[in-house]
């Protein structure tokens, strides 16, 4: 069985700190597979994708499976922009 993590509306610099550390807390705390549930995320800095490449880089190194679910355009653009795409395995 897998967990769902729900990405909040906007992961941006000014909010960063608070919402990585939730977000981390709480896929330290799932089982092996875990569900990253996009649909909500209307805003995404480069801080905030760089907080989701350490996330699902440390579930990996932990031996837990990141899948996606609902990502919208402007995070899988936002990523492509930076060279993070493939990284972050949509």
């Amino acid at each position: 069985m897998s967990d769902t993590i729900q990405l909040p509306e906007s992961l941006t610099i000014h909010q960063i700190e608070s919402h990585f550390n939730d977000l981390n807390k709480k896929l330290n705390d799932m089982s092996d597979e875990i569900v990253i549930e996009a649909s909500a995320l209307e805003t995404i800095d480069t801080s905030g994708l760089q907080a989701l490449l350490v996330l699902v880089k440390t579930a990996s190194d932990n031996g837990k499976t990141v899948t996606w679910q609902d990502v919208p355009e402007i995070l899988t653009t936002s990523a492509k922009k930076i060279g993070i795409d493939q990284a972050l395995a949509f």
